[in-house]
């Protein structure tokens, strides 16, 4: 993966997104470095 330490990653959402697939990029980005901001059209909870 590329150097991404110190940068904004957004992740795109719709509503009724899955956890897991929110949290497993947002893991992914973190753990190189990045930090993961959550973008969506209405602030919901995800769906388990």
């Amino acid at each position: 993966m590329a150097d991404i330490t110190g940068k904004k990653i957004a992740i795109l959402t719709t509503n009724g997104v899955e956890q897991p697939e929110l949290t497993e990029p947002k893991k992914a980005i973190e753990s190189a470095g990045g930090t993961a901001v959550v973008v969506s059209p209405k602030r919901a909870r995800s769906r388990r």
